[in-house]
């Protein structure tokens, strides 16, 4: 049965808490001092994609100004009378 919306997902919380965890044993057992500048930015890079979530991309959303337009309607069926266009459209059907 699936979870509620808007519920927590309890398993997501527990791993990312593990990891977390994990990642602080792992620090504290690091001689930090020994390391190069290089080898401490590398060990905080790989250790942050797993304690801080990424960022989605944001697109950002322009409002378009409103355009005008104009609707030009050319009746070119009004010369006819309405017993000549059914007429036309009868003999349409027919064919």
């Amino acid at each position: 049965m699936p979870r509620p919306k808007g519920s927590p997902n309890k398993i997501t919380a527990e791993i990312k808490e593990k990891l977390s965890q994990v990642i602080l044993d792992a620090m504290s057992s690091i001689d930090i001092d020994s390391m190069t500048q290089n080898e401490r930015l590398k060990l905080i890079q790989i250790g942050l994609t797993y304690v801080i979530p990424r960022l989605k991309q944001v697109e950002e959303i322009t409002e378009e100004e409103p355009r005008t337009f104009q609707i030009e309607v050319i009746d070119s069926l009004s010369k006819y009378s309405d017993k000549e266009l059914d007429k036309a459209i009868d003999k349409k059907l027919q064919m």
